[in-house]
Formats: C-alpha cells, structure tokens, sequence
C-alpha cells in the first residue's frame, strides 16, 4: 500500500479513500444542484482550482473549504453533527458502564455516633420506624 503525502504527513490509503469518496459526493450534490464549479466556487467563497481540489478529495484542503461547499449545497447540518456524542455508540457504552450498579446513601453526622458508627436509637428518633 502507497501512501500519498500532504504538508510533509503521510496519508493513509483509507483514509485517502475516503477523502475521494467525500470529493466524488460533494462532486455530484453540485451536478444535482445545477451548479457551475464557478457558481460553486462564487457560494464558497473560494476559486476554482480549490474546488477541484476539494472534489478530487485532496488532503490537504482545509476544513473550512469543506464546510462552505457542505454550507453552499445546504448540508453544513451533517459537518456540525459528525462526531456528535449523541451518534457516538462506543461513548454512549462507556457512559453507560460508567454508571454506577448500586447507589449507596451517605450517612449524616445525626446517623453516625462517635467515631462514626450508627447509634442505636436511630429507629427511637423516627416516629414510622424507618
């Protein structure tokens, strides 16, 4: 597996596929749209070549270019919710597990006795006998 190079970091062949897909998607929702790659480029703010480097899914684009094309084609809804905690299954599962299985009552000072024992006349003091 060859790698490609972006700003001196190699990029993986995953996630280089990924970024194509990105590209080839954004590609098509422009098409789908009736838009020029120049109309496109006007909305995001940015010229064409950017564009088509954004739709060839190359690494180095920023972030903010892909969330004005995302903004243009009227999806920024997806960039802001990506890694949502709400979507996030492996953090949703470490929080559940990270609950408790049992909660215990802390005692009062009024419950403990000196040194920190439960008086006896605890049930003398409740008039239902809690």
């Amino acid at each position: 597996m060859s790698s490609k190079m972006t700003k001196g970091s190699a990029v993986h062949p995953i996630i280089q596929h990924g970024l194509s897909k990105l590209g080839k998607d954004i590609a098509l929702a422009r098409r789908a749209r009736r838009l020029s790659t120049l109309d496109m480029a006007d909305r995001m703010g940015v010229d064409r070549g950017t564009l088509r480097r954004l739709e060839k899914g190359d690494p180095g684009v920023s972030l903010n270019t892909l969330a004005m094309a995302l903004h243009a084609l009227g999806m920024l809804d997806r960039i802001i919710d990506l890694a949502d905690r709400a979507s996030d299954d492996i953090g949703l599962m470490a929080a559940h597990e990270a609950v408790p299985k049992r909660i215990v009552r802390s005692r009062t000072a009024e419950e403990t006795g000196p040194g920190g024992s439960l008086c006896d006349d605890t049930a003398k003091n409740d008039p239902e006998g809690w």
